[in-house]
């Protein structure tokens, strides 16, 4: 099976204005009952400690841990018996930081997200926006999604078909009641909508998931996630492969920051100035010592040493709807630019353009060949350390 699928396997999505209601009060009781359980896992007797009695390990990974309800979690259930509830803790960045990486605004950042978080979707489709995101609220969308997860190993993918999924997918940011903190939200939760058929021709299995993520700013800089839900793969898979695997995918949380990183480094290449300090050829702008082979920021086009340079792997979208990775030189400056970017502002920014992430042409071959810059206004942050 090559992804993505043509762009008319599904028709456009329109909504009755009851259902689309109906959906957003759907979402806003499932946001509720979790934030109910998570005052109670947070208050005692767990006092944020999960219960290794009823939660069975599976994996953990850079702060991030997943488990699996033993009652429902026996590897000689049926498939039935899967369905996998799921609860997991982290610690990572910024609240902010970490909330914009599920802001979607149309399918190039749906696309060019799942890239950085390596979510195992190999293809999606925004069928109807419910609540758009605004520039003063973000992170405040509600939609109805398509997605396939091409979750199995390479070496049994001939054997183990894809899964799809229709859902409800939402993120913002609610208050606390009891104690008044902000707590970001992620849902994505199955819906059955006429028209929207199992894509059995194309040997897809349409699948099923419930999950709320919610994200809480624990300190200055750590951020708590605590997530909750179950997904069933449905179809004849066995549940060695299916929980694992979904276990994984769950993983892909802990990329949020980083995500949330790329998103930042992206947008001051779209909104850059030239700022070219005078300096001679040569010499670092960063530390101002001696370089033979200087890297090329593509951000402000100074020259920088190995110390004073990083090379990241940004994502642009292709003509072809293909997700294309170019390896980017930064000086460590504009790096630290994008790390103390506020990344609400970012987000803002980016839905007051049009098109906030257009395919640049960045030669593979030679990463340091400078880029055009645009006329764009930079971030206050940058103004600040460039003048």
């Amino acid at each position: 099976m090559r992804f993505p699928l043509p762009a008319d396997t599904f028709p456009t999505l329109s909504l009755p204005l009851d259902d689309q209601d109906a959906l957003k009060d759907l979402a806003a009781a499932f946001v509720d009952d979790a934030m109910v359980e998570y005052r109670t896992f947070r208050s005692a007797p767990h006092n944020g400690v999960v219960d290794n009695a009823r939660w069975k390990q599976l994996k953990k990974r850079d702060g991030l841990t997943s488990y699996l309800d033993r009652e429902l979690g026996d590897p000689a259930a049926t498939r039935d018996a899967a369905r996998e509830s799921v609860g997991a803790m982290s610690f990572s960045k910024k609240l902010h930081g970490v909330l914009t990486v599920g802001t979607i605004d149309g399918m190039e950042l749906m696309r060019i997200k799942s890239a950085y978080m390596d979510d195992k979707i190999a293809d999606g489709k925004i069928l109807c926006e419910l609540r758009y995101a605004t520039p003063e609220k973000p992170v405040d969308g509600l939609y109805v999604k398509w997605s396939v997860s091409d979750f199995a190993p390479a070496i049994l993918r001939q054997i183990v078909r894809p899964r799809d999924f229709v859902f409800l997918d939402g993120t913002g940011i609610v208050q606390d009641t009891v104690t008044g903190e902000e707590i970001g939200y992620s849902i994505m939760h199955s819906l059955q909508i006429p028209g929207i058929h199992e894509l059995k021709e194309f040997q897809i299995v349409r699948a099923t998931l419930s999950i709320c993520a919610l994200f809480r700013e624990k300190a200055p800089g750590l951020v708590e996630v605590f997530m909750k839900g179950f997904v069933d793969s449905m179809g004849d898979i066995h549940t060695s492969l299916a929980i694992p695997a979904t276990a994984e995918a769950l993983m892909s949380y802990r990329r949020g920051a980083h995500c949330g990183q790329m998103k930042k480094l992206n947008w001051l290449l779209k909104t850059k100035k030239t700022v070219v300090l005078d300096r001679p050829s040569g010499v670092c702008s960063v530390c101002q010592r001696s370089v033979h082979k200087p890297a090329a920021c593509q951000v402000c086009m100074n020259q920088a040493c190995a110390a004073c340079s990083v090379t990241h792997k940004l994502a642009f979208l292709s003509p072809s709807r293909r997700i294309v990775r170019r390896s980017v030189p930064f000086c460590l400056r504009c790096v630290r630019v994008a790390v103390h970017a506020d990344g609400l502002a970012v987000a803002s920014e980016e839905l007051r353009r049009q098109n906030p992430l257009e395919y640049f042409e960045i030669s593979s071959s030679d990463s340091a060949t400078p880029v055009s810059p645009s006329s764009s206004t930079l971030p206050d942050i940058q103004r600040e350390l460039f003048g």
